[in-house]
């Protein structure tokens, strides 16, 4: 195993399980009455977890089954392109997308086998889609991975790609392979929808999965299968790192509204997520800049578990906004079409 920075920035994986520890050890001060020490654990649960924005503990508030007036709904749902989950994406998937009532979805994992069928099943409900773009269609062929599916119209639909050189200044640890593969694409796609008069920037992301579940299952032994998990989380934490940092420099000086979702394949708090977020920091009008919120950590209450399968229950599906979009509540909900699970977010847009 080769060690790394990104050895170290992973232990942000085990931040979920740090906190739960740190919040178990305080009750058991109390219970022992150790009231000095319980309240230096309370006090470093408290930090751990809001700096890494990991289990947020508001009031819920539940996303109404009719969409209140004025509110823009969204949802982000990684359909999951495995072939076992197609059989779920008949009549009764569209019946539960169209119920929702939500003004933009975004689908990771949308494949070339259900895009299109979509797209005409849906095409009533949200006449505009990133099918509208000739360069769209020619990249669904090989990566109909995202869709964007609008009430409101789309223009200026563009793709982002990565540096190889940068890469190989970044990580010299990776082979040529290794960056040729990282440089070849990036699945994150870009389109601006008019909201009411307003240009908002819409970017659907699918960052690089970890592949845990081929690293498991291939290699002999549980030595070597440990290995493959630590081999493939440092290169997609690397792979992941140079995807923010594109999307980061990109969206630096936009001067629009901006919502970015989809399938971060990483926990918040994770460096490729506190990149996007400070994206406009250094906004070159003052006006613009901001740090971009996490739906979840601003409204959502407990885990909020978006991923549940091969054994893990993690938050990989985000919603991060700028400050027009004032959150007026967020959800998981538990339905069965994916091995991710929705994540609906309703706001009021202030432009």
């Amino acid at each position: 195993m080769v060690l790394t920075k990104e050895t170290f920035e992973m232990m942000i994986l085990a931040a979920p399980f740090a906190v739960i520890a740190l919040a178990a050890l305080t009750l058991l001060l109390l219970l022992f009455r150790k009231w000095s020490a319980a309240l230096i654990m309370a006090f470093l649960t408290l930090l751990l977890n809001g700096w890494t924005e990991q289990i947020p503990l508001h009031i819920p508030k539940e996303v109404p089954v009719s969409k209140p007036a004025g509110t823009l709904r969204v949802l982000d749902f990684n359909i999951c392109g495995k072939v076992e989950f197609a059989p779920l994406h008949g009549a009764p998937f569209i019946d539960y997308v169209k119920n929702l009532d939500a003004d933009l979805l975004f689908l990771p994992e949308n494949t070339p086998g259900t895009a299109h069928g979509f797209e005409r099943m849906l095409r009533k409900e949200y006449p505009y889609s990133l099918h509208d773009f000739p360069d769209f269609e020619k990249l669904s062929v090989v990566y109909a991975d995202l869709t964007i599916y609008s009430r409101y119209p789309l223009s200026n639909f563009r793709t982002y790609n990565l540096d190889k050189e940068q890469i190989k200044r970044d990580h010299p640890y990776l082979d040529e392979e290794s960056v040729d593969f990282i440089g070849s694409y990036m699945i994150v796609y870009e389109a601006t929808a008019d909201i009411d008069g307003t240009p908002v920037t819409l970017v659907h992301v699918h960052l690089r999965t970890n592949s845990y579940d081929s690293a498991k299952n291939n290699g002999k032994g549980k030595r070597q299968k440990v290995h493959n998990i630590y081999e493939n989380l440092q290169f997609g934490y690397a792979y992941r790192g140079e995807e923010s940092k594109v999307i980061a420099d990109s969206l630096r000086n936009c001067p629009n509204p901006l919502v970015v979702c989809g399938d971060f394949n990483d926990l918040s708090g994770a460096k490729c997520i506190r990149t996007i977020q400070h994206c406009r920091d250094k906004n070159i009008n003052a006006e613009h800049r901001d740090r971009l919120n996490d739906a979840w950590w601003r409204g959502g209450c407990g885990f909020g578990f978006t991923f549940v399968d091969q054994h893990l229950h993690l938050r990989l599906d985000h919603i991060l906004y700028s400050k027009e979009f004032e959150l007026q509540a967020v959800k998981v909900d538990t339905v069965y079409y994916s091995d991710h699970r929705p994540l609906i977010a309703d706001f009021k847009f202030n432009p």
